[in-house]
């Protein structure tokens, strides 16, 4: 018979020539503040009549909120030669909020993000001689480029062109060209990573083939049956147990004439059905004794209830639980054999049977 067998093999599965180790990259991440500074050309308004050119430059701080999506303070202060009477000069400083919003994220872009940028804020607007000031409303408008981080520490260059609207006098527009440098306020190193090699257990199950072991001879294979050392000859269930209502001749458990006393040949018998209830602790059975027709019935009564008795007292001294056995004695009332003919047949009547009840 093949039978499924595991047999726990651990199989140690691992790719080393020499010492196989994975290395990864160091990496480095920036922190999302950063400063820029660009200075710039800016050109004048024509409202004041200008003839020359501005020079303008933005300190700026940010920071990134969303891989996208940023805000800046812009401090700005720039210089116009607006070439009227007298040659006097065009003085601005003042500030905006800006809101940046970047088409890839710039923390991870190719080599050049582009983004736009629309702020608020107020400036001071100063002519020379001083008695043309005053304090106006700014708003811009831009877009720019900046590059990934190109040196250490997350260096940016970075390209903006704006409009720029001053509500001075009744208001006039400006625009300006400027170009600088960003850079990022703080940054995290990544280490190298090791990892090892990849080690498999597996467990492999493998077929066996063994041979059917059957050792009471019950037709249940050992590995399945429940009630061990049942006698040959009986009927079993599934689980190799005794079914009841079934009767069992003791064979070679006999008596001499007139006695009740049991031969050698008697307790080796008695020896394997007591293994029975042993293995089959369940098990209940009536001990039957029987008789001859020679006698008396009511002597024949006596004689088989007493070799009933002492099969089942040397069943218990044999470790059989008391209350899995019942004796009675049925004298010449069940032959087997009748008429007898012969000293044959008389003793094939002195007989004990294993009676199997209900359990």
């Amino acid at each position: 018979m093949k039978i499924s067998s595991c047999l726990s093999l651990l199989v140690l599965t691992a790719s080393i020539a020499g010492r196989q180790v994975c290395h990864a990259d160091p990496t480095v991440s920036y922190t999302p503040d950063y400063v820029a500074v660009l200075p710039g050309y800016a050109m004048p308004s024509t409202a004041f009549g200008d003839t020359g050119s501005g020079a303008t430059i933005s300190g700026i701080y940010g920071r990134q909120f969303t891989p996208k999506f940023s805000v800046e303070l812009n401090v700005q202060s720039s210089t116009f030669e607006v070439g009227v009477t007298h040659g006097s000069n065009f003085y601005q400083n003042g500030g905006t909020l800006d809101a940046v919003y970047s088409l890839m994220d710039r923390r991870n872009a190719a080599f050049v993000t582009p983004f736009v940028l629309l702020g608020l804020g107020g400036v001071d607007d100063d002519f020379y001689p001083h008695t043309r000031e005053s304090a106006a409303f700014l708003a811009e408008g831009g877009v720019g480029l900046v590059t990934k981080p190109l040196f250490a520490y997350g260096i940016r260059f970075r390209l903006d062109a704006r409009y720029v609207h001053d509500g001075f006098e009744g208001g006039h527009e400006e625009r300006r060209v400027l170009a600088g440098v960003e850079l990022a306020l703080g940054r995290t190193v990544h280490e190298v990573e090791y990892l090892p090699a990849k080690v498999e257990i597996r467990e492999v199950i493998k077929e066996v083939s063994r041979p059917w072991i059957d050792s009471d001879g019950d037709g249940v294979e050992d590995d399945r049956d429940q009630c061990p050392n049942t006698p040959r000859g009986v009927k079993v269930d599934a689980r190799g147990c005794m079914i009841e209502n079934q009767r069992l001749a003791l064979q070679g458990v006999v008596f001499d004439t007139n006695t009740w006393r049991l031969t050698v040949n008697a307790t080796t018998v008695l020896d394997m059905i007591s293994a029975a209830f042993l293995g089959q602790p369940t098990l209940r059975a009536e001990i039957a004794g029987h008789t001859d027709s020679v006698g008396s019935a009511a002597k024949n009564l006596v004689l088989s209830q007493a070799r009933a008795d002492a099969v089942r007292t040397y069943l218990i001294f044999k470790g059989v639980h008391p209350e899995q056995l019942t004796a009675k004695g049925y004298g010449k009332s069940q032959l087997l054999v009748a008429p007898e003919t012969d000293a044959q047949d008389r003793e094939r009547n002195r007989r004990v049977e294993l009676r199997v009840l209900a359990q």
